[in-house]
């Protein structure tokens, strides 16, 4: 790590808050062209796609919480109850409305979204998540201590060969994962 940069989440990209459902409102189940993701959404896979688990907003509701949407290849973070879930939007979830319960990263410079994905989620970046997080009863991680969670970087270049070679480790645990649950079906 000795040609890596240090640097802090605001330095190289912008974290925005999601926003909570108007007082009223509730999630349907009717899908449309406004999914909501959700905490139980991130976690599960690197790219966040969509699929039957997910609930929408209906039309007015999208409205009133237009500000609050994500773009294919933000980064989400959960921030409270199980904080540090990581995803990053996927292409089906382009333009989707994203909960209170989780930031986005954006307008990213210098570092890749998908390594800076897989430095959030090693112990590195786990371990800078749990040094932010704050309160005993509910925790929580608020918006300031996601921009100041430092991260190390190496050049793009490292970085796409870093990203190839977990890509790679990652196709293989699901290709696994998909024969044992074969076998076990």
């Amino acid at each position: 790590m000795e040609h890596w940069n240090e640097a802090k989440i605001k330095d190289f990209a912008e974290v925005k808050g999601g926003k909570r459902l108007p007082k009223g409102k509730q999630l349907i189940k009717e899908p449309n062209s406004h999914p909501y993701i959700r905490i139980r959404d991130l976690g599960k896979t690197k790219y966040l796609q969509l699929n039957s688990e997910y609930e929408y907003v209906d039309d007015e509701t999208h409205q009133s919480i237009a500000r609050y949407i994500v773009n294919k290849g933000d980064i989400l973070i959960s921030v409270v109850g199980t904080i540090g879930l990581i995803g990053i939007v996927g292409e089906t979830l382009d333009k989707a409305n994203q909960t209170e319960n989780c930031d986005k990263i954006i307008n990213i410079k210098n570092v890749l979204p998908e390594y800076l994905y897989y430095y959030l989620i090693s112990s590195f970046g786990q371990d800078e998540i749990r040094k932010g997080t704050v309160g005993a009863v509910q925790p929580k991680l608020p918006l300031k201590n996601v921009q100041d969670i430092t991260i190390f970087y190496p050049s793009i270049e490292e970085q796409e060969r870093i990203v190839n070679i977990l890509s790679s480790v990652d196709e293989k645990i699901e290709m696994n994962n998909a024969i044992n649950n074969n076998l076990a079906a």
